[in-house]
């Protein structure tokens, strides 16, 4: 990822003298319908960045009608009540613009980039597709096929059966459990009146935030905004989400011993999955649980990286990663690694984490995992639609838009007795996921028929 600009960055942040400068703040504004609108001028690149971030995820997806999301937003872009999927491809082509949708665990999230000559014409398109889709049976069909298709291949790929396994162990009665694609069975059962009632129900004014980035002035690019999405309704979320909200942590139970499961898949690697569960995005402990992640697995200068493949040569990949999340999120610890040396590899892995609950790290190791997790951090932000979408993306998780651009600072706030400090409260009693060509198994390991999740698709 960007390694000569990541070096550099990161020697300007470690300097004595440089410390990281807060992000450039939207400017925001609700309005009367619920809508809530971001705007930051970003001037001389002549594009526009839309970001428009709905809370439309398996969090929100009742439990008989998994992968609703992906679907939804699939169909959507199928076919407006204007044009046909083809016809709003050209039309976008036609004023050089770029539209591109994912959903996460929280969210669905459209972002646009167009030179700011069209951004009017952009906008009115990008409205079109998210208040007008069409819904067409037969595109219906046609998208539940695709992605029964891509549900088969993601569980082919041992990497990511891995980590699907550690969500499903870990969420077994939270929302996360609910697999982003879904299953074969819920997919078989959605049908086009499914489709239309979560459409209207979640793409709503009061659940979405439009974030604007660009070479705009602000206050145009709100009355853009408020003109182009006057046609999103206003009505208030069902009031199971809002229990939701209030009760989430009652529906996730840290784990109080290890758990193990070993799958089979005829493949030329095993891939090991270790996951603990963390904290809610802006959690007290959610900056130091990141640096953590980072000081395990993040880059060649991680603990797992030099014990697993420097000094042992036992793995191919190796990384970890504490996604951002409403609800408490999972930090996990990867690597693939011949079929062989499975019980060595894991063996170091879960050493690795007891040392880190035993001795505090040094300084040094801990600046440098905090100067890469605020590095990649602001190199992402080099990209426009990611400047327009983190602000609304934070903004929609509850923590508010400004929590973007204190990040850094957060990170670097992170000392050794941090992460001594949150390796003993939450790194304590893992679920352990071994997907590959495994022989004998220890005897605490079992297989598990389990549903699927997935941090972005």
């Amino acid at each position: 990822m960007r390694p000569t600009a990541l070096l550099f960055l990161a020697l300007a942040l470690s300097s004595a003298s440089i410390r990281p400068a807060e992000l450039a703040q939207s400017v925001f504004w609700r309005l009367s319908s619920g809508l809530r609108v971001l705007a930051q001028e970003v001037r001389g690149s002549g594009l526009v960045a839309v970001a428009v971030v709905v809370g439309a995820g398996p969090r929100v997806e009742e439990p008989g009608q998994a992968g609703i999301s992906i679907l939804t937003r699939e169909v959507m872009l199928r076919g407006t009540l204007r044009r046909t999927g083809p016809e709003l491809a050209e039309a976008l082509d036609r004023i050089g613009a770029s539209l591109q949708a994912r959903t996460g665990p929280d969210h669905t999230e459209w972002t646009l980039l167009v030179p700011k000559e069209h951004v009017d014409q952009a906008l009115e398109l990008l409205a079109e597709v998210l208040t007008q889709p069409r819904f067409a049976p037969e595109e219906v069909e046609v998208q539940r096929r695709v992605n029964l298709v891509r549900l088969h291949q993601q569980r082919d790929q041992p990497s990511v059966r891995a980590v699907e396994l550690v969500y499903s162990l870990l969420y077994r009665w939270h929302p996360y459990r609910h697999p982003l694609l879904g299953t074969p069975e819920t997919l078989a059962k959605i049908g086009r009146e499914d489709l239309v009632r979560y459409h209207a129900t979640f793409y709503t004014a009061p659940n979405t935030v439009v974030s604007v980035a660009g070479d705009l002035p602000v206050p145009v690019a709100v009355a853009k905004v408020q003109r182009a999405f006057a046609r999103l309704g206003a009505s208030p979320l069902p009031a199971r989400l809002r229990t939701l909200n209030v009760g989430e942590g009652a529906l996730v139970e840290r784990p109080r011993q290890r758990r193990e499961v070993r799958e089979f898949q005829q493949t030329a690697a095993s891939w090991i999955a270790v996951g603990y569960l963390g904290v809610p995005v802006g959690h007290p402990d959610w900056a130091a649980l990141r640096v953590t992640a980072t000081l395990l697995g993040g880059g060649m200068a991680s603990r797992l990286f030099e014990a697993l493949r420097e000094r042992e040569g036992l793995a191919y990949a190796v990384d970890a990663a504490m996604p951002t999340q409403r609800g408490p999120a999972a930090l996990v610890l990867r690597a693939g690694v011949e079929p062989g040396n499975v019980e060595r590899a894991l063996e170091i892995i879960l050493r690795e984490v007891e040392d880190l609950r035993k001795r505090a790290p040094s300084e040094q190791e801990v600046a440098r995992a905090r100067t890469r997790a605020a590095g990649l951090h602001l190199l992402d932000h080099e990209d426009l639609r990611r400047r327009a979408f983190y602000p609304a993306w934070y903004e929609l998780l509850g923590v508010g838009y400004r929590f973007d651009g204190t990040i850094p600072d957060l990170l670097f706030r992170v000392r050794s007795a941090d992460i001594q400090r949150v390796a003993r409260h939450y790194l304590m009693h893992p679920v352990v996921i071994v997907v590959g060509p495994h022989g004998d198994r220890p005897a605490n390991a079992n297989s598990l028929p389990v549903c699927l999740t997935s941090p972005i698709i």
